[in-house]
Protein backbone atom coordinates (compact mmCIF):
# COMPACT_ATOMS: atom_id res chain seq x y z
CA UNK A 1 0.00 0.00 0.00
CA UNK A 2 1.87 2.85 -0.96
CA UNK A 3 2.28 6.18 1.78
CA UNK A 4 -0.25 9.16 1.65
CA UNK A 5 2.57 12.03 1.12
CA UNK A 6 0.13 14.68 1.10
CA UNK A 7 -1.67 13.40 4.25
CA UNK A 8 1.98 13.45 5.91
CA UNK A 9 2.70 16.64 4.53
CA UNK A 10 -0.22 17.81 6.53
CA UNK A 11 0.01 16.36 9.64
CA UNK A 12 3.98 17.43 9.72
CA UNK A 13 2.52 20.84 9.18
CA UNK A 14 0.11 20.77 11.70
CA UNK A 15 2.09 19.48 14.47
CA UNK A 16 4.86 22.00 13.90
CA UNK A 17 2.98 24.70 13.96
CA UNK A 18 0.90 23.57 17.29
CA UNK A 19 4.54 22.77 18.76
CA UNK A 20 5.68 26.41 17.62
CA UNK A 21 2.26 27.57 19.24
CA UNK A 22 3.09 25.35 22.54
CA UNK A 23 5.84 27.60 22.81
CA UNK A 24 4.77 31.13 21.85
CA UNK A 25 6.88 31.28 18.99
CA UNK A 26 5.73 33.57 16.53
CA UNK A 27 6.67 31.80 13.43
CA UNK A 28 3.99 29.55 11.43
CA UNK A 29 5.30 26.33 9.17
CA UNK A 30 3.29 26.91 5.53
CA UNK A 31 4.89 23.48 3.86
CA UNK A 32 7.03 20.72 4.36
CA UNK A 33 9.10 19.96 1.16
CA UNK A 34 8.99 15.94 -0.57
CA UNK A 35 11.35 14.49 -2.20
CA UNK A 36 10.71 10.64 -4.27
CA UNK A 37 13.14 8.75 -4.69
CA UNK A 38 12.99 4.47 -5.76
CA UNK A 39 13.12 3.39 -2.64
CA UNK A 40 12.06 5.99 0.06
CA UNK A 41 10.12 9.27 0.69
CA UNK A 42 11.86 12.12 2.06
CA UNK A 43 9.95 14.65 4.02
CA UNK A 44 12.48 17.96 4.81
CA UNK A 45 10.68 20.77 7.10
CA UNK A 46 12.00 24.14 8.92
CA UNK A 47 11.26 25.62 11.87
CA UNK A 48 12.42 29.61 12.93
CA UNK A 49 12.78 29.22 16.71
CA UNK A 50 13.29 33.18 18.42
CA UNK A 51 13.48 32.15 22.29
CA UNK A 52 16.79 29.76 22.40
CA UNK A 53 15.38 28.78 25.98
CA UNK A 54 12.90 26.50 24.78
CA UNK A 55 14.90 25.02 21.21
CA UNK A 56 15.84 21.93 23.21
CA UNK A 57 12.10 21.34 24.28
CA UNK A 58 11.07 22.00 20.74
CA UNK A 59 13.52 19.75 19.78
CA UNK A 60 12.14 16.88 21.70
CA UNK A 61 8.64 17.75 20.74
CA UNK A 62 9.52 17.37 17.61
CA UNK A 63 11.33 13.59 17.71
CA UNK A 64 8.57 12.62 20.18
CA UNK A 65 6.14 13.60 17.14
CA UNK A 66 7.57 12.48 14.45
CA UNK A 67 9.40 9.11 14.80
CA UNK A 68 6.76 7.21 14.00
CA UNK A 69 6.96 8.28 10.60
CA UNK A 70 10.42 6.81 9.83
CA UNK A 71 13.88 7.31 10.28
CA UNK A 72 14.12 11.08 11.66
CA UNK A 73 16.92 12.90 11.90
CA UNK A 74 16.64 16.74 13.90
CA UNK A 75 19.23 19.48 13.00
CA UNK A 76 19.55 22.79 14.59
CA UNK A 77 22.23 25.95 13.80
CA UNK A 78 21.98 29.62 15.26
CA UNK A 79 21.27 32.34 12.41
CA UNK A 80 21.94 35.90 13.05
CA UNK A 81 20.93 38.24 10.22
CA UNK A 82 22.38 41.84 9.40
CA UNK A 83 18.81 43.48 9.72
CA UNK A 84 16.59 41.35 11.87
CA UNK A 85 16.39 39.53 15.40
CA UNK A 86 18.55 36.26 15.72
CA UNK A 87 16.68 32.59 15.96
CA UNK A 88 17.50 29.16 15.74
CA UNK A 89 16.94 27.33 12.46
CA UNK A 90 15.62 23.58 13.29
CA UNK A 91 15.22 21.46 10.50
CA UNK A 92 14.50 18.02 10.00
CA UNK A 93 13.92 15.23 7.55
CA UNK A 94 12.03 12.06 7.99
CA UNK A 95 12.71 8.93 5.20
CA UNK A 96 9.98 7.04 4.48
CA UNK A 97 10.33 3.26 2.88
CA UNK A 98 8.21 3.23 -0.17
Amino acid sequence: MPIDKEKIKQELVDESNAILAKYNEMDVVDSVSVMNMAAKTVFLGSLRVYNEDVVSNIKKDLQKEFRGYGDLVIRDEKVVPCCAPNYIHISFNISVKN
